[in-house]
């Protein structure tokens, strides 16, 4: 059998807008983080030993909680705002990632053809019945509500580590058909033939 590499990309369109998210979410992270500074040296430099020491110790310890917790959180949430989803394709083999602010990439998943039960186009009949499956877990891989020009919007269902997933991917159709290369006709949606 041929060796075959494809990769394709689902880019965040209007990506100013992720990207200004992104940053003030950042911002608001950090800020957070030297809060959590000034608090801890307020709390050595003034704290009184005097009275109810529990109390006053509580009371002192739960801004610095809050500030830490919410630079935490924040640092988190910054990464949902500016991302893009790689899609890659070898010989078999189907990866997925998540690429934040064009820099950092998360592995997501990785399954082969064999593993696929269905493909087709997101929004036939047989994706609505999958969704409704008990049992069954949809991720979305892409960022964008409107498809890019020569893409379209497709989902895939696999067994993937004991669970069956849906995919919806943002993708050409030449990366369905090289899945489909690699896999049984039998997998494709009937709206699709």
């Amino acid at each position: 059998m041929r060796e075959v590499f494809y990769e394709e990309s689902s880019r965040q369109q209007g990506a100013g807008a992720g990207k200004t998210k992104y940053y003030i979410f950042k911002v608001f992270s950090i800020m957070s983080y030297v809060f959590v500074g000034i608090w801890v040296f307020l709390f050595i430099n003034f704290f009184i030993f005097e009275g109810n020491i529990l109390l006053n110790l509580v009371v002192s310890l739960i801004p610095l909680a809050l500030f830490l917790v919410s630079g935490i959180l924040l640092g988190r949430l910054k990464d949902k705002f500016y991302v893009d989803y790689d899609y890659t394709f070898i010989s078999g083999t189907i990866r997925f990632s998540k690429v934040i602010k064009n820099i950092k990439r998360k592995f997501i998943v990785s399954f082969d053809t064999s593993d696929i039960e269905k493909i087709g186009k997101y929004g036939s009949e047989t994706y609505k019945r999958y969704s409704i499956m008990p049992g069954v877990k949809t991720q979305i891989l892409t960022s964008n509500n409107v498809a890019e020009d020569n893409k379209e919007f497709f989902y895939i269902v696999a067994n993937v580590g004991g669970e069956k997933k849906m995919f919806i991917l943002e993708c050409t159709e030449t990366l369905i058909r090289n899945i489909l290369m690699f896999s049984k006709r039998t997998i494709l949606d009937e709206a699709i033939k």
